[in-house]
């Protein structure tokens, strides 16, 4: 949480020639073309498609070993136009859906299912969108001005159907399907960014800029109640039904400064307001500075104060009812999270193609969400799992640390092979609102990469690669199971005292690559073999509610494990 930064930017598309690729692999059916759109204007498009080939093999017949087929595809484009002088305007969108329907009731014989919930039917669909126009001009060798517009949108829809059913002669027998669940959200958003940059002198420039975002949320759920012992058993509860929309605006400025040859430092100002919470942030300082030391290593130190918003759905959960009995949302009034961010690190060079760099960092936040209620939630931990969470009103009274050491060395590709050694040794704990401090629920404690590629240069200029990739790191942090509780509710209830207080095992796995290119004059092929989790290795993902039906006496939870051995391949044509 308040901790990275994930920016997205199409490149432009080739202007002086025409460039075309396509990709057949296992995970999916790929399209690549770029070229200039006139070239008396020096504009250009970049275009690419992708299509599931799971669902490609299952709709001419062949038998991929389940009927849970993933279906998916995106798309992406950019068109770019150059103007009068240096500046260009540009027109980009991408997308895509998907949608999987993983069906209990269709299983003939008592089965072993990946996903776990092996009592209900459920249908998944997801899909998001973006469209924009970005305008560039620079205005003389000192100013540059930037704007952005784009509208995007997701949305999340998820249809559950309980299966009865029970066995005779040691096949399933279907009695009936019963509706459970049925949800569907929607976001959108209109979003506008403003930046412009002027040199001061020859050592200097400020940037100021601004960044704006209308959305839009409607939010609608529904849940049979499956508590035996409840007097409202089997009726339906409205957990969501809400549609609202905010405004989060973010002004800043930004300035960059040359002490000297050997000295940058960079100084800012981020404010943030939403409307929704009627939060506000007047002022969040930030700074950073690079030391020169010689031409061979320099260190860094970096300071900052951090905040965001709430995930949007959380806003809007409500359990008491109005007089028309509609929800009333509890945590519409939920401020932002903060953070305060310290990070020094090292870097040398070892040569012309070896580099180090080490870091520590240390991060406090605040103002963390957690329940009103005494307890040990806190919404640090969320998005470790892969279900939802219903959690009473929350107030921003946790807090949390995250501090830890990292190194990395680093070979550049040069004489027909590279490497890549990463680790990290780190430490991160909460409080919830019953103030005791915990382990996250992604405090492993350390994680280790090596990775490593050689290059061979064949007869007619063509190569063969060999890499390959190794991962460990400590285990996810996970609590008792209540399982008197998860019996009831049909799904994985911790004891909320002794959370976090257990650890899966050490996470293992080898992925190997083998890669044959053939360069031709006008085209080149590829052909390529990956080899993931080659050792096999059962990694564990999570505890799951999952009854075993030809074993009433065996507990109800079990672990359930990331992905085994898996070839993968693909074949590519670059012209």
């Amino acid at each position: 949480i308040i901790s990275g930064v994930f920016d997205l930017k199409l490149r432009n598309g080739n202007n002086e020639k025409y460039e075309h690729s396509g990709q057949f692999g296992f995970l999916g059916t790929e399209i690549f073309s770029e070229g200039p759109l006139s070239n008396a204007h020096n504009s250009s498009y970049l275009f690419s498609y992708r299509y599931s080939t799971l669902a490609i093999f299952n709709k001419v017949g062949i038998d991929i070993g389940t009927a849970a087929v993933p279906r998916y595809q995106d798309i992406a484009f950019k068109l770019n136009f150059p103007l009068k002088g240096t500046s260009s305007l540009s027109f980009f969108g991408l997308g895509g859906k998907s949608d999987i329907d993983i069906l209990i009731s269709d299983q003939k014989q008592p089965d072993r299912n990946i996903y776990g919930e092996n009592d209900r039917d459920q249908y998944f669909k997801s899909g998001a969108g973006v469209l924009g126009v970005s305008y560039k001009h620079p205005i003389n060798a000192s100013n540059y001005f930037s704007a952005t517009l784009a509208a995007s949108s997701e949305a999340v829809d998820a249809y559950h159907e309980l299966v009865y059913r029970h066995l005779n002669n040691g096949e399933y027998v279907i009695d009936s399907l019963q509706s459970l669940l049925n949800y569907h959200f929607r976001q959108s958003k209109v979003s506008g960014s403003f930046l412009y940059s002027k040199k001061i002198r020859d050592s200097g420039v400020m940037h100021f800029g601004f960044n704006a975002d209308m959305y839009l949320f409607s939010f609608r759920d529904s849940v049979r109640n499956v508590n035996e012992n409840d007097p409202a058993y089997f009726t339906w509860r409205t957990r969501w039904n809400s549609k609202d929309q905010s405004l989060l605006m973010q002004p800043f400025v930004q300035w960059k400064y040359s002490l000297s040859p050997k000295v940058d430092v960079v100084g800012g100002l981020h404010s943030q307001y939403f409307s929704l919470s009627e939060s506000f942030i007047p002022i969040e300082p930030r700074a950073g500075l690079k030391w020169s030391l010689n031409e061979r290593s320099s260190v860094n130190l970096g300071v900052g104060m951090h905040s965001q918003i709430q995930p949007a759905y959380l806003y809007f959960y409500g359990q008491t009812n109005d007089a028309a009995g509609n929800p009333v949302p509890h945590n519409k009034k939920m401020d932002f999270s903060r953070s305060i961010h310290l990070v020094t690190g090292y870097e040398r060079f070892l040569g012309s193609d070896f580099r180090l760099r080490g870091e520590v960092y240390y991060q406090h936040l605040y103002r963390v969400p957690v329940e009103k209620k005494v307890s040990s939630f806190s919404l640090l931990n969320t998005g470790a799992g892969f279900t939802r969470f219903f959690p009473d009103t929350l107030v921003n009274n946790g807090t949390g640390t995250n501090y830890g050491v990292e190194l990395t060395v680093e070979k550049f590709f040069n004489k027909g092979y590279l490497f890549l050694v990463t680790g990290s040794a780190f430490e991160s704990r909460y409080q919830g609102s019953d103030e005791i401090w915990r382990d996250t629920d992604f405090n492993g404690n350390y994680v280790l990469n090596m990775l490593f590629t050689k290059e061979w240069f064949l007869k007619s200029r063509n190569t063969l690669a060999l890499g390959g990739k190794m991962t460990t790191a400590g285990g996810r942090r996970y609590g008792p199971v209540d399982v008197t509780a998860s019996e009831r509710d049909k799904e994985v209830v911790w004891v909320d005292a002794t959370r976090n207080s257990l650890q899966f095992r050490p996470y293992f796995r080898v992925d190997v690559r083998i890669n044959y290119r053939i360069n031709r004059p006008k085209v080149t092929h590829e052909i390529a073999l990956d080899l993931v989790n080659v050792l096999g290795i059962e990694n564990i993902l999570k505890l799951t509610y999952a009854p075993n039906d030809l074993d009433l006496s065996a507990s109800p939870v079990r672990e359930e494990y990331q992905l085994g051995f898996l070839p993968l391949f693909y074949y590519r044509v670059d012209f």
